[in-house]
């Protein structure tokens, strides 16, 4: 069975490269690839990659939410990601000033979240320290670093529910936080686990357990053949199209 899922991801990966558009593909496996765990995080900093992971989520149009990230808008919102600014902000006044700016995000709500986040990282206070607690595996190159990973995980989790950490106590937008800075796994969205259901990793789209079951398949076959799950993470994106990820290949590829 994982036999034929992996000879499935091979073709996967196999077609994406025949359709490549250069050099922006080899610059994001570059970048992928580059991308390390940091053991001095700052608070600010760790805000930042939440507000943008949040800004991404809920099925947001990838392409759009890029386009507005990369105008800066949200260092002016959020006062440079300033953690003890934002946490006195009212997200009412947010969406009344700046929603026609940002309304490809889609929800208003987002900018709660986000204001909420910087108070409970606050009150956590280092969630750096959190992480290292955990004793998730910066990088994966066994199975005993996978299983490692999985307890860690399950820890995290049981953290962030505890503390009631607005948004991130889900298992998909945890494993996206994850990824995003620099640990060995995917984000299992929506993209992610059709393409899984189609390969035969999985049965169904939904479900803590199916979302576990395909991040642990990529993170093995990763280990079989020497490749980091953030790559896969694009090639799956690609391969089902995913808006942001449509650049990176030829226009044929989806014919």
């Amino acid at each position: 069975m994982k036999t034929e899922i992996f000879k499935h991801i091979d073709s996967i990966i196999e077609k994406v490269d025949s359709y490549k558009v250069e050099p922006i593909f080899s610059n994001e496996i570059q970048s992928r690839n580059n991308r390390k765990v940091s053991n001095d995080l700052s608070e600010n900093e760790i805000i930042e990659i939440f507000t943008t992971l949040i800004a991404y989520s809920q099925n947001a149009n990838s392409k759009l939410v890029e386009q507005i990230i990369n105008t800066g808008i949200f260092n002016k919102i959020f006062a440079d990601f300033d953690i003890n600014k934002i946490v006195d902000m009212n997200p009412c006044d947010l969406a009344d000033e700046y929603w026609g700016e940002i309304g490809g995000i889609r929800q208003q709500a987002k900018l709660f979240h986000i204001v909420s986040l910087a108070r409970k990282i606050k009150k956590i206070g280092s969630f750096n320290k959190l992480l290292t607690e955990t004793e998730i595996p910066k990088i994966i190159k066994t199975e005993n670093d996978i299983n490692d990973f999985w307890v860690g995980f399950k820890k995290l989790k049981k953290i962030m529910e505890v503390n009631k950490v607005p948004f991130f106590r889900s298992t998909t937008s945890l494993l996206h936080f994850l990824l995003e800075t620099g640990y060995d796994c995917v984000k299992p969205d929506l993209v992610i686990m059709k393409v899984a259901k189609k390969i035969g990793i999985v049965e169904k789209e939904s479900g803590d357990k199916n979302l576990i079951q395909t991040v642990r398949t990529i993170q093995e076959y990763s280990i079989y053949r020497k490749i980091r799950p953030s790559i896969i993470d694009l090639y799956f994106l690609i391969d089902e199209g995913q808006l942001g990820a449509k650049k990176f290949v030829k226009d044929e590829f989806y014919n």
